[in-house]
């Protein structure tokens, strides 16, 4: 139950830390420092705000970006941005860079009829191995790989700030008692079947955020202060102690959470077979254990 608990409001902290990323566009600013320094990775020396626009006009509002779409975009752009049009004739030498594109996008076109089993991404790596442009992709895939997992390692980082501020928060705001919590749960039968069905629910179908929390909400497991008086005075009744315990154990986040809850129900499920296997070879025993004698026996 306390496990199910901490999922449900680790989720609410997930679902928190996803609109402030979406609202800061954390994911795109990521993503532009990234592009900004694989040109800086290649050597690509352009002018300070001539490479921010180029890296924003590439990116846009896009979450992510593949090495294939960068190098379609890098060609498309050539034509606009002659300091990037040089570099690309000096990587493959001899070709427009419209014409090497569209010559790009019909070799990935024929490749798609004549193999139909491989996947976009095969399909769109091979056709740029089979055209010039493979020069200027050996050069870009080079910086691609290892910038992009640095910028993937600074967002998760700044998620997990906000997580932890937003864990923080929420166990100061309800406020979520540990202790508090664990005695609610060996008090009431009901809150703990109600704790163990919702267990299983969530790890079986796609959590419902919302629908998990009302339902720990209506059997009183969550309290949600409604007044300011009532924040208050539920913060002259809690163990400091707990609630700080809390607060750390949001921070761990719901996939951390998520696992742990996978892991006690099937303890849960181990515990009960045996139990059950155990019931089962005693009945037997007394089922084949002779009757009690009956009548006199030996001298009285």
């Amino acid at each position: 139950g306390f496990a199910t608990v901490m999922l449900v409001l680790s989720l609410v902290v997930t679902v928190l830390t996803q609109l402030v990323a979406n609202l800061l566009q954390l994911r795109t600013r990521h993503l532009r420092d990234g592009v900004l320094q694989i040109f800086l990775h290649l050597g690509w020396e352009f002018a300070g705000e001539r490479a921010k626009a180029l890296a924003h006009e590439i990116v846009g509002r896009k979450d992510a970006i593949t090495r294939e779409d960068l190098i379609e975009n890098l060609l498309a752009l050539a034509q606009t941005m002659p300091e990037l049009k040089t570099k690309i004739t000096t990587l493959v030498p001899a070709f427009d860079p419209l014409a090497l594109l569209a010559h790009l996008r019909r070799t990935t076109l024929e490749l798609s009829v004549e193999r139909p089993d491989l996947s976009t991404a095969s399909v769109r790596s091979t056709a740029m191995a089979r055209t010039p442009a493979a020069g200027l992709a050996s050069e870009v895939f080079g910086a691609f790989d290892s910038t992009m997992d640095q910028v993937s390692e600074k967002f998760t980082s700044q998620s997990r700030k906000l997580v932890a501020i937003f864990g923080i928060a929420l166990a100061l705001a309800l406020p979520l008692d540990t202790f508090d919590l664990l005695q609610r749960f060996a008090r009431s039968d009901a809150a703990r079947d109600q704790a163990v069905a919702l267990a299983q629910t969530l790890t079986v179908n796609e959590p419902s955020t919302r629908a998990a929390y009302a339902k720990l909400e209506a059997t009183e497991v969550i309290v949600v202060p409604t007044t300011p008086a009532e924040w208050l005075a539920r913060w002259q009744k809690v163990n400091y102690v707990g609630v700080a315990a809390g607060a750390l154990l949001l921070t761990l986040g719901a996939p951390f959470w998520f696992q742990v809850l996978k892991d006690l129900l099937k303890l849960r499920s181990a515990v009960a077979g045996q139990e059950s296997q155990d019931r089962a070879q005693r009945q037997a025993a007394l089922t084949d254990s002779p009757p009690p004698p009956s009548g006199e026996r030996g001298a009285l």
